[in-house]
């Protein structure tokens, strides 16, 4: 059997896509193999796919209707054959060696592995920025030590992304764990029921992979008015796993909510739109239920003086202040 199988959705990324593969063939690792699951691509995409398959005899190429990244994985599932299975983003890349780093810590007892990564801003494919982001623990955990490193694990933000972790097939396929089409937040929804089925899970500090953050065509980009339902559905789920584990924390839940409401908040600042526009979607968030009961908490995970100005529904100040803080940044 072979030990890996590499799943990249690929949808009109003409431009990053060689650098994604080259990053994989540079490995310089031949037990794996590389699906390219062509998810519609009205560009190059697919042509590129092709002109890799007929030149690499791991690499195999695959056409299908776009029916959403979620579609595109499921495929790439259905057809691997490796023991283990790492999905990248055709628009990220690897670095460093990860195949054969850590190939001895994947046995057939281990789940899950999960590693640390790079968040990288470019501009035309060139770096402008890079920040590590590295797990607070490492080595091998059972189901129990797991439980109690939880909460510290998912308010690093590393827990809901399925790039930066590697599956083993099997436990997948007995636990019948797919991708749920959704618009957004399928990773979180497909590792929430990983985290409740998991029973060994390993974690290494070194970064293999380099994540390109604010891509402005890339769904995390662009804003989403339904974003924070879809969050806040995702957190509930999350929670309800927490409640049965035991570990059910108000103050958690709270500071995952202030986290919800100040990114998205800060997306719609960093858009191209009018400034009335901007002021309309914030409210929109401050008028959703649960973020009126937030606000109005003596909480420590929102800044006093932004509470005070949502309270006071002074939302072209909060988007000004948003703006600056990404200036400083």
């Amino acid at each position: 059997m072979l030990k890996y199988s590499v799943i990249i959705p690929v949808y009109n990324v003409e431009n990053y896509l060689p650098r994604c593969i080259d990053s994989l063939l540079t490995q310089n690792y031949s037990d794996l193999e590389i699906l390219l699951i062509d998810n519609g691509s009205k560009d190059q995409s697919g042509q590129i796919c092709e002109n890799y398959a007929a030149q690499f005899s791991n690499i195999t190429a695959y056409h299908i209707p776009n029916k959403g990244v979620s579609s595109a994985r499921n495929f790439g599932l259905a057809k691997a054959k490796g023991e283990f299975i790492c999905f990248v983003d055709a628009d990220d890349y690897l670095v460093e060696n990860l195949f054969s780093d850590v190939e001895n810590q994947l046995d057939s007892e281990l789940d899950l592995l999960v590693f640390s990564y790079y968040n990288s801003i470019e501009k035309n494919l060139s770096e402008i920025a890079r920040s590590a982001k590295i797990l607070p623990i490492k080595g091998k955990k059972d189901k129990s030590e797991f439980i109690a490193l939880f909460q510290e694990l998912f308010l690093t933000d590393m827990m809901y992304t399925v790039w930066n972790k590697i599956y083993r097939r099997e436990f997948l396929e007995k636990h019948q764990i797919v991708f749920e089409n959704y618009e957004l937040g399928e990773d979180v929804r497909f590792n929430r029921t990983v985290y409740e089925c998991v029973n060994e899970i390993a974690f290494s500090q070194t970064c293999y992979y380099v994540y390109i953050s604010g891509r402005a065509s890339s769904a995390m980009g662009q804003y989403n008015s339904n974003r924070m339902k879809y969050q806040l559905e995702e957190l509930e789920k999350v929670d309800q796993l927490m409640s049965r584990w035991g570990i059910h924390d108000e103050q958690f839940v709270d500071q995952i909510k202030a986290r919800i409401l100040m990114s998205n908040i800060q997306n719609i600042s960093k858009q191209k739109m009018s400034l009335s526009k901007k002021r309309h979607y914030v409210e929109e968030l401050c008028e959703n239920k649960e973020m009126v009961i937030l606000t109005k908490k003596n909480t420590p995970f929102i800044n006093l003086i932004v509470r005070f100005l949502l309270n006071y529904r002074m939302y072209r100040t909060v988007i000004f202040l948003k703006k600056i803080q990404i200036l400083i940044k």
